[in-house]
C-alpha cells in the first residue's frame, strides 16, 4: 500500500483512523503516568513528596526534548521505520521503570520513555497526508478524542491500579499496551516512498526557519500559546480548588472530576464536520469564544460545585475546537514539511502550558483561586484578540488578492508592451 492522499476506500480510511487513534490514545498515557503516583513513589523509596514529584517534572522535560528533536525526522525518515524505533524504545523505558530499584533509575527511565513517546505527533502528519482533505477534520477530531481519553485514563486508572497493585504494575501494564498497539500500528500504516535526504542539523535549522518564512505559522503559534495557557491555568490548580474550602473533597473524589474533561468525546464528530464544512478559522473562532465563556463561568466557581462542572466542560470543549482547528490550519501550510510544522505547533502548545503551570503556582500562592481564574480570563481574552486580528488580516489579504486579480483582467491588452517600450526609450 503506497502513500497517497486519495488512495483507498472509505472503509480503509476508517480502519486506519481507528488504529492511529488507538495508538495515540495509548502512548500519550505514558507522559502522565507519574502524576497520580507521586505519593506512592515517596512511600516506596522513602523520600519526600517533593523529591518524588521530580519524576513528573522530568517526564515533561523529556517530552519537550522529544517534540523538538525527534518529530522533524518524520519529514525525512520513513515514518514506519521511525515508529519502530520510538515504540521499541518507549516500551523498553517502561519496562526499566517498572523494575526500578530506586528513584534515580525511575527518573532516568522516565526521561527516556517520555522523550520517545512522541509517536502521536509522528502519526498525525501521516494521517493528514493519507486521508482525503474533506475527511481530515473528522480524522483529527477522532485522534484528539482518543488522546483526551488516554490522558484521563492515565490519571484516573493509573491512580486506581497503583493503589490496588502497586506503582510497578502501572508501568508494566503501560509497557504491554504500548508494545501491542504500537506493533499493530506499524503493520497497518501505509508504506512511503523514499524521503528527501537532509542532514539532521540542517533539518532542525529548517524547522526554526519556518517561523521566518511562514507568516500564517507565526499567527498559529501565537494563538496556541494563550489557548493552552488558559486551559492549563485552570487544570493546574483544580485539585486545590476541590480539596480546599469551600468544597473540601477527598483527593480520590476530586480526581474523578477529571472525567468531566472527557466531554470532547461527545462532540468529536460534530467538531470534525464543522472543520470539514466551514474551515479552521471558523472553528477556531468558536473555540476561543467558548474558552472565554468558560473562564467567565469560573469566576463564580466558589459558589457551587455545579458551576465548576460547567466550567470544566466548557473549558475542554473550547480548547478542543480551537486546538483542532489550529492544528489543521498549521499542517495545511506545506505538505512537504508537516512534521516540522507539527513540531512548532506542539512546542508552542507545550510552552503555553508550561508557562501557565508556573504562573498558576505563583498566582495561587499570592491571590488564591480567584487570582488564577482572573489570570485565565486575561489569557482567554488574548486568544480571542489574536484570532480576531488574524482573521481581519486574512480578510484584507483576500480582498487585496481579488482586487489585484480584477485589475489585471481589466488591463488593456497592449499596455504591458507599451510600458516596456516607454522604458526602452
Amino acid at each position: 500500500m503506497s502513500l497517497s492522499p486519495r488512495a483507498g476506500a472509505p472503509a480503509l480510511h476508517r480502519g486506519l483512523i481507528i488504529v492511529i487513534a488507538a495508538c495515540c490514545g495509548v502512548t500519550v498515557m505514558n507522559i502522565y503516568l507519574a502524576f497520580p503516583l507521586i505519593t506512592l513513589f515517596a512511600q516506596s523509596f522513602g523520600v519526600s513528596t517533593a523529591a518524588a514529584a521530580n519524576v513528573a517534572t522530568i517526564s515533561q522535560v523529556g517530552y519537550a526534548i522529544g517534540l523538538f528533536f525527534l518529530i522533524p525526522l518524520g519529514d525525512v525518515v520513513r515514518r514506519k521505520r521511525l515508529l519502530i524505533v520510538l515504540i521499541v524504545g518507549a516500551t523498553l523505558g517502561l519496562v526499566v521503570a517498572s523494575l526500578a530499584p530506586d528513584l534515580g533509575t525511575l527518573t532516568a527511565a522516565t526521561f527516556v520513555l517520555s522523550a520517545l513517546t512522541v509517536a502521536p505527533h509522528v502519526l498525525i502528519p501521516l494521517l493528514v497526508t493519507v486521508i482525503p482533505e474533506h475527511h481530515r477534520g473528522r480524522a483529527l477530531a477522532t485522534v484528539n478524542a482518543a488522546m483526551t481519553t488516554g490522558i484521563a485514563t492515565s490519571r484516573v486508572g493509573g491512580a486506581w491500579l497503583g493503589e490496588v497493585a502497586g506503582w510497578h504494575w502501572v508501568y508494566a501494564a503501560a509497557a504491554c499496551a504500548t508494545c501491542v498497539v504500537g506493533l499493530v500500528t506499524i503493520v497497518v500504516i501505509p508504506k512511503e516512498e523514499r524521503r528527501p535526504s537532509i542532514r539532521y542539523l540542517a533539518l532542525l535549522a529548517s524547522t526554526v526557519s519556518l517561523l521566518k518564512t511562514e507568516a500564517r505559522l507565526r499567527w498559529s503559534v501565537g494563538l496556541q500559546v494563550p489557548v493552552f495557557a488558559t486551559f492549563n491555568l485552570i487544570w493546574a490548580m483544580m485539585i486545590l480548588l476541590l480539596t480546599g474550602a469551600p468544597y473540601s473533597l477527598p483527593v480520590a473524589v476530586a480526581g474523578l472530576f477529571g472525567l468531566f474533561g472527557l466531554a470532547p468525546l461527545l462532540t468529536a464528530r460534530l467538531v470534525g464536520r464543522v472543520l470539514d464544512a466551514r474551515g479552521p478559522t471558523f472553528l477556531i473562532g468558536w473555540g476561543v469564544c467558548i474558552l472565554l465563556g468558560a473562564t467567565v463561568v469560573f469566576q463564580f466557581s466558589l459558589l457551587h460545585v455545579g458551576i465548576v462542572i460547567a466550567g470544566i466542560v466548557l473549558l475542554t470543549l473550547g480548547q478542543q475546537a480551537a486546538s483542532i482547528g489550529n492544528q489543521s490550519r498549521t499542517l495545511g501550510l506545506r505538505a512537504d514539511a508537516r512534521s516540522r510544522l507539527n513540531t512548532l505547533y506542539m512546542t508552542s502548545n507545550f510552552l503555553g502550558g508550561s508557562a501557565a503551570s508556573a504562573v498558576a503556582v505563583i498566582v495561587y500562592a499570592q491571590y488564591g483561586w480567584p487570582g488564577v481564574t482572573a489570570t485565565a480570563l486575561v489569557t482567554a481574552l488574548c486568544a480571542v484578540g489574536v484570532w480576531a486580528v488574524d482573521t481581519r488580516r486574512q480578510a484584507r489579504a483576500a480582498e487585496a488578492a481579488i482586487s489585484y486579480s480584477v485589475s489585471s483582467e481589466r488591463k488593456p491588452l497592449g499596455s504591458s508592451n507599451a510600458q516596456d517600450s516607454n522604458r526602452t526609450h
